[in-house]
Protein backbone atom coordinates (compact mmCIF):
# COMPACT_ATOMS: atom_id res chain seq x y z
CA UNK A 1 0.00 0.00 0.00
CA UNK A 2 1.20 3.26 -0.90
CA UNK A 3 2.03 5.75 1.83
CA UNK A 4 0.46 8.90 2.24
CA UNK A 5 2.58 11.98 1.74
CA UNK A 6 3.79 13.62 5.00
CA UNK A 7 1.79 17.48 5.42
CA UNK A 8 4.52 20.28 5.67
CA UNK A 9 3.63 20.85 9.55
CA UNK A 10 4.16 16.99 9.98
CA UNK A 11 7.63 16.90 8.91
CA UNK A 12 8.70 20.39 10.83
CA UNK A 13 7.46 18.81 13.94
CA UNK A 14 9.14 15.39 13.52
CA UNK A 15 12.26 17.30 12.38
CA UNK A 16 12.32 19.10 15.40
CA UNK A 17 12.05 16.16 17.60
CA UNK A 18 14.73 14.56 15.83
CA UNK A 19 16.80 17.58 16.81
CA UNK A 20 15.70 17.19 20.19
CA UNK A 21 16.60 13.65 20.41
CA UNK A 22 19.92 14.37 19.03
CA UNK A 23 20.83 17.06 21.41
CA UNK A 24 20.07 15.24 24.20
CA UNK A 25 22.35 12.55 23.00
CA UNK A 26 25.59 14.95 22.49
CA UNK A 27 24.05 17.52 25.43
CA UNK A 28 22.81 15.01 27.96
CA UNK A 29 19.55 15.39 29.92
CA UNK A 30 19.67 16.09 33.77
CA UNK A 31 17.29 14.14 35.72
CA UNK A 32 16.86 16.75 38.29
CA UNK A 33 15.80 20.73 38.63
CA UNK A 34 19.13 22.24 38.94
CA UNK A 35 17.43 25.01 41.30
CA UNK A 36 19.03 26.37 44.79
CA UNK A 37 16.65 24.36 46.87
CA UNK A 38 16.50 20.99 45.45
CA UNK A 39 20.70 21.02 45.23
CA UNK A 40 20.74 21.87 49.00
CA UNK A 41 18.27 19.52 49.75
CA UNK A 42 19.96 16.75 47.97
CA UNK A 43 23.34 17.06 49.01
CA UNK A 44 22.86 18.30 52.91
CA UNK A 45 25.36 16.45 55.12
CA UNK A 46 24.29 15.00 58.68
CA UNK A 47 27.35 15.72 61.18
CA UNK A 48 29.57 14.20 62.00
CA UNK A 49 31.08 13.60 58.89
CA UNK A 50 34.44 13.12 57.21
CA UNK A 51 35.83 13.29 53.96
CA UNK A 52 39.21 13.52 51.71
CA UNK A 53 40.21 16.60 50.40
CA UNK A 54 43.13 17.97 47.61
CA UNK A 55 43.44 21.83 47.40
CA UNK A 56 45.27 24.40 44.87
CA UNK A 57 46.34 27.19 46.19
CA UNK A 58 46.88 29.57 42.87
CA UNK A 59 48.97 32.71 43.84
CA UNK A 60 50.72 35.30 41.08
CA UNK A 61 53.60 35.29 43.60
CA UNK A 62 53.59 31.23 42.89
CA UNK A 63 55.36 29.65 40.41
CA UNK A 64 53.77 26.71 40.92
CA UNK A 65 50.53 26.13 43.06
CA UNK A 66 50.96 24.88 46.55
CA UNK A 67 49.21 21.41 46.98
CA UNK A 68 47.56 20.53 50.04
CA UNK A 69 45.98 17.16 50.80
CA UNK A 70 43.83 15.80 53.77
CA UNK A 71 40.11 15.12 55.67
CA UNK A 72 37.86 17.55 55.94
CA UNK A 73 35.22 17.19 59.44
CA UNK A 74 31.77 19.00 60.02
CA UNK A 75 31.76 17.66 63.40
CA UNK A 76 28.47 19.85 64.62
CA UNK A 77 26.79 22.79 63.77
CA UNK A 78 28.78 25.09 63.88
CA UNK A 79 31.98 23.12 64.02
CA UNK A 80 34.19 22.26 61.36
CA UNK A 81 37.49 20.85 61.10
CA UNK A 82 40.69 20.95 57.96
CA UNK A 83 43.36 18.70 58.96
CA UNK A 84 45.98 19.23 56.41
CA UNK A 85 48.45 15.92 56.05
CA UNK A 86 50.68 17.20 53.12
CA UNK A 87 52.72 18.61 52.20
CA UNK A 88 52.63 19.79 56.69
CA UNK A 89 51.08 18.99 59.28
CA UNK A 90 48.44 21.22 60.26
CA UNK A 91 44.88 21.03 62.71
CA UNK A 92 42.67 24.28 62.07
CA UNK A 93 39.29 23.96 64.45
CA UNK A 94 36.35 26.53 63.73
CA UNK A 95 34.44 26.25 66.79
CA UNK A 96 32.56 28.48 68.91
CA UNK A 97 32.98 31.70 65.94
CA UNK A 98 37.07 31.04 66.64
CA UNK A 99 39.84 29.45 64.42
CA UNK A 100 41.84 27.28 66.59
CA UNK A 101 45.10 26.44 64.29
CA UNK A 102 47.71 23.64 65.88
CA UNK A 103 50.82 23.53 63.68
CA UNK A 104 54.40 22.38 64.77
CA UNK A 105 53.35 21.75 68.37
CA UNK A 106 51.96 25.44 68.31
CA UNK A 107 48.56 26.80 68.52
CA UNK A 108 47.01 29.65 67.66
CA UNK A 109 43.23 31.50 67.98
CA UNK A 110 41.61 33.69 65.71
CA UNK A 111 38.44 35.07 66.40
CA UNK A 112 36.69 34.96 63.55
CA UNK A 113 34.50 38.69 64.44
CA UNK A 114 38.18 40.20 63.68
CA UNK A 115 37.92 38.56 59.93
CA UNK A 116 34.58 39.44 58.08
CA UNK A 117 35.81 37.58 54.86
CA UNK A 118 36.90 34.68 56.02
CA UNK A 119 33.56 34.35 58.58
CA UNK A 120 31.65 34.56 55.58
CA UNK A 121 33.32 32.03 53.59
CA UNK A 122 33.08 29.60 56.77
CA UNK A 123 29.70 30.57 56.87
CA UNK A 124 29.23 29.87 53.18
CA UNK A 125 30.45 26.38 53.65
CA UNK A 126 28.63 25.39 56.42
CA UNK A 127 25.56 26.44 55.09
CA UNK A 128 26.08 24.66 51.92
CA UNK A 129 27.16 20.98 54.02
CA UNK A 130 23.74 21.80 56.49
CA UNK A 131 21.29 22.36 53.44
CA UNK A 132 20.49 25.97 54.87
CA UNK A 133 19.38 28.25 51.83
CA UNK A 134 18.44 30.86 54.22
CA UNK A 135 21.75 31.52 55.96
CA UNK A 136 23.70 30.84 52.46
CA UNK A 137 21.55 34.46 50.95
CA UNK A 138 21.93 36.28 53.86
CA UNK A 139 25.45 37.01 52.29
CA UNK A 140 25.56 36.01 48.86
CA UNK A 141 23.57 36.51 45.91
CA UNK A 142 23.72 32.78 44.36
CA UNK A 143 23.59 32.03 40.72
CA UNK A 144 22.65 28.31 39.67
CA UNK A 145 23.43 26.52 36.42
CA UNK A 146 23.38 22.59 35.43
CA UNK A 147 26.16 21.45 33.96
CA UNK A 148 27.19 18.15 31.93
CA UNK A 149 28.32 16.26 35.32
CA UNK A 150 25.45 18.18 37.73
CA UNK A 151 25.11 21.40 39.04
CA UNK A 152 27.50 24.38 39.43
CA UNK A 153 26.28 27.46 42.60
CA UNK A 154 28.39 30.78 42.10
CA UNK A 155 27.97 33.24 44.99
CA UNK A 156 28.74 37.09 44.95
CA UNK A 157 29.55 38.87 47.97
CA UNK A 158 26.26 41.11 49.48
CA UNK A 159 28.57 43.28 51.33
CA UNK A 160 30.32 45.66 49.88
CA UNK A 161 33.79 45.53 52.46
CA UNK A 162 33.70 41.75 51.74
CA UNK A 163 33.90 42.04 48.14
CA UNK A 164 36.76 43.83 48.61
CA UNK A 165 38.76 40.82 50.17
CA UNK A 166 36.40 38.29 48.01
CA UNK A 167 35.23 38.27 44.91
CA UNK A 168 33.34 35.08 45.35
CA UNK A 169 33.04 31.71 45.72
CA UNK A 170 32.11 28.50 42.93
CA UNK A 171 30.72 25.40 44.44
CA UNK A 172 30.14 22.45 42.19
CA UNK A 173 28.36 18.83 42.70
CA UNK A 174 26.28 16.16 41.41
CA UNK A 175 23.01 14.94 42.82
CA UNK A 176 24.45 13.16 46.28
CA UNK A 177 26.75 15.68 47.07
CA UNK A 178 29.26 18.57 46.71
CA UNK A 179 32.38 17.76 44.67
CA UNK A 180 34.47 20.91 44.75
CA UNK A 181 34.84 24.05 46.47
CA UNK A 182 36.79 27.31 44.31
CA UNK A 183 37.65 30.58 46.19
CA UNK A 184 37.84 33.46 44.37
CA UNK A 185 39.81 36.35 46.39
CA UNK A 186 41.54 39.77 44.58
CA UNK A 187 44.38 40.03 42.66
CA UNK A 188 44.16 36.94 40.61
CA UNK A 189 44.39 34.52 43.68
CA UNK A 190 42.43 32.07 44.15
CA UNK A 191 41.59 28.05 45.84
CA UNK A 192 40.52 25.10 44.73
CA UNK A 193 39.98 22.44 46.79
CA UNK A 194 38.61 18.82 45.26
CA UNK A 195 36.39 16.91 47.76
CA UNK A 196 36.73 12.75 47.68
CA UNK A 197 36.52 10.07 49.73
CA UNK A 198 40.02 9.32 47.88
CA UNK A 199 41.25 11.65 46.18
CA UNK A 200 45.28 11.59 44.46
CA UNK A 201 48.01 12.83 46.79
Amino acid sequence: MARLPTSPRKSTRHGARALLALAAVFLGSPGWSADLATILASTAVEPPARIGFREERHNPMFKEPMVLAGRLEYLDSGTLRKVVEIPFEEDILVQANRVIVTRDGKTRKLSLNRSRALKTILGAIEAVLAGNQERLEESFLCDVAATDDGWSLHMTPLSKGVAKRLSGLQVTGNEQAVTSIRINLPNDEWHLMRIGDELPK
